[in-house]
This record gives C-alpha cells, structure tokens and sequence, in this order.
C-alpha cells in the first residue's frame, strides 16, 4: 500500500479524473475493478462479493466505500472512507454518496448485481459508462509508470532467453510450460500477466493454444508467449523458435514476413499516427505477401496494470497515438495443420517515435 502523500501520483490522477467529468458533463465516475482502484488509490483489493469502490464527484471531494475488513488497507489514505459491515446495506450507503449526481459512470467491469441495487435507490440516474473516462486516463502513463514497464519487461526478457535452452525434441507442452513457469519463479514473480502459450507444431495454428500433452518434433515451429506482473505491472512478448533441425523453405518464407511485418509496425510508431494506420501498415505486408487471410487478429493492445488494456491497435480506431502510450506489436500468420508465426514486442511511444522494452531478445529465426 502506498499512502496518498505529498508527491504521490494518486491525487493528480484523481484531479484528471473530475477533469473529464467536467469535460463528458457527469457529476460522478464509480470506479470499482481491482486495477482501477490500485492506478486512483495504490491499493490492490480483490472485492470479490462486497462492495468496494472509488467514488469521484465532481463538485465534491471523492470518497471510498469499503468492507470494513478492509479498514486497514484503506484507512491510512487521508481520503474520507465509508466502511461497512456484512449485514448492511451498502448500495444505500454508496447512494447517499450520490445523493445529488444525475449522470453517473460506471466501470464495465462492476458485477451487474451491486449495480442493480444501486439502481433501486437511485432510479432516475442517467447510467452511462465509466470505462472511457478511466481507460483514456490509463492509456497514456506517466513517467513512474513507464520506468515499472521497463523493470517488468527486463525479466521476461531474461525468462525468455533462459527458456530458449529448454526446447527440446521430445518434450511435451506440458513440460515446457513447468520449465517456463519455474524460470519466472527463480525471478522471484509470484503472479503471471496471463496462462502462458507453448505451442508446438500445428498448435501454433491456434493463437491462444493451451499447452497440453502434444510433443515437440524435429524441424517444429514452437510459438511462446508469456509475461509476468512486477509490482503490479506487466509484461508480454512473443516469440518463435525452430526446434531440432532446419524449417522447411515455406516456414521460412512465413517467418520473416511476419518479422518484416513486425518491424514495418514498429516503424510507423510516432505521436499524430492513428492506431488504425498503425494497423494498416503491418497488415500490408503480410497481405502483399498472399498471408493475409492468416493474419486473424489485431496487430497489438495495450498494456499496463492489464495485460490488455486500452489502446488497441486495430482497424476503425482513429484514435491518434500519443507519447506515454505503451502497446504490442504482435502480427502472426497462422496456417491449420500446419504451423503458426508470431513475434511480439511491448513498445512505449516516444516523442519521436517507439521504444521497444523487449528488443534484447533476437527476432532472427533460431533453430534451438
């Protein structure tokens, strides 16, 4: 927990916040996602059930309500907290809070239940979503949170060097993913930024492939994604080795376009680009390449707290990029029953350009 101090970010971030509102002309924003809570307030509480969330007003101070199981994260912020008890009714308690707001936001991710009771006692609210408002603040981050994306993302690219050694002919998905799970243990992360891919052969068809029982083959693709959290922040990079003997021509071919498609994205990385540009440009040369139908998803998302988070780097989003935004750059070329490609770097946009966390590990094809 980090208190609310002189210096802190978490005031300034709840300063922006009533900015918006004033901006979207609502009177308040419920915040209540666990990463939501942790980016306004340094404190990470999983609410499960009970109702916890971060109320910011516009014409009013902002306030927490929280169980009072939680009175000892909470209650050293300097913030004004309304603590309840199991037994209470604290959508009441929470209404009262918003006693004189007419246009409220809501955070998508809020379970549908709390705000149902909310709604009771307060039916002739204007609901809209909050969503918007918190994501464009998160989207572009600060200085201190640019540094803890650096720090996460120097670990995965030790992990990733490391696994590199572990593939093997003859090993299962399965035992990779022990070996890949134990190498971010030893760097003392205790919580993954998602359920890792290893995907050997014909797998690698599938983008999101759950590791299983498949063995590795001579001459097979083996696609690995991973990424951990380092104080609360993650990691996620992708990519792409040969395994036991040399790739076919057409494995070749399929590599390097992908990598030329990689590198063309990062490339266009600069202030003023629209996502969707962006998108664009690594989508061409993978279609000028006669891959494109294979190219099944977006070229990247964004990443902080959430490994997927806003921005995202896709056709339609002419939202333009700015400097502090962090996103991947991850196009694949994915063949059924055959083989799949993806490299993936987590790039922070500079004044100039993009910086990629992730560019001490090689993308030229190796054959392990």
């Amino acid at each position: 927990m980090i208190a609310m101090m002189n210096g802190s970010p978490y005031p300034v971030r709840i300063g922006k916040l009533r900015q918006l509102l004033e901006q979207v002309q609502a009177d308040a924003v419920i915040v209540t996602s666990a990463a939501n809570l942790f980016y306004f307030t340094g404190v990470w509480i999983e609410a499960h059930e009970r109702l916890t969330a971060l109320v910011v007003r516009r014409e009013e101070d902002a306030f927490l309500i929280a169980p009072d199981l939680h009175r000892g994260e909470f209650g050293s912020l300097g913030m004004e907290t309304l603590f309840w008890r199991d037994g209470e009714d604290a959508p009441a308690l929470l209404a009262r809070g918003i006693a004189h707001a007419d246009v409220v936001g809501i955070d998508d991710s809020w379970p549908s239940g709390h705000l149902l009771r909310l709604m009771n006692h307060r039916p002739h609210v204007n609901w809209r979503s909050g969503t918007e408002m918190t994501g464009r603040l998160r989207m572009v981050k600060d200085r201190g949170e640019l540094e803890l994306i650096r720090k996460s993302a120097a670990v995965a690219n030790r992990v990733m060097e490391s696994f590199q050694t572990y593939l093997r002919v003859g090993s299962s998905e399965e035992k990779l993913l022990d070996e890949l799970q134990e190498l971010w243990r030893r760097e003392r992360i205790r919580e993954l930024s998602f359920d890792p891919t290893v995907a050997a052969g014909a797998n690698g068809a599938n983008p999101h492939h759950a590791p299983g029982t498949a063995v590795v083959r001579e001459g097979d693709f083996v696609i690995v994604d991973t990424g951990g959290k380092l104080d609360r922040y993650c990691s996620d990079m992708t990519r792409t080795f040969a395994v036991g003997g040399e790739p076919s021509a057409e494995q070749r071919d399929v590599y390097e376009l992908v990598k030329e498609a990689h590198l063309a994205g990062l490339r266009a990385i600069r202030p003023g680009v629209t996502l969707s540009e962006i998108d664009r440009t690594v989508r061409a040369v993978i279609e000028e390449g006669g891959y494109g139908p294979y190219f099944i998803h977006r070229t990247g998302h964004g990443l902080g707290i959430d490994v997927h988070e806003e921005p995202s780097v896709q056709t339609g989003n002419g939202l333009p990029v700015e400097a502090g935004m962090v996103f991947s750059i991850e196009p694949g070329i994915y063949l059924p029953g055959k083989f799949g490609v993806r490299i993936e770097d987590i790039v922070i946009v500079t004044d100039d350009g993009g910086e990629s966390v992730n560019a001490s590990v090689s993308k030229k094809l190796t054959v392990v």
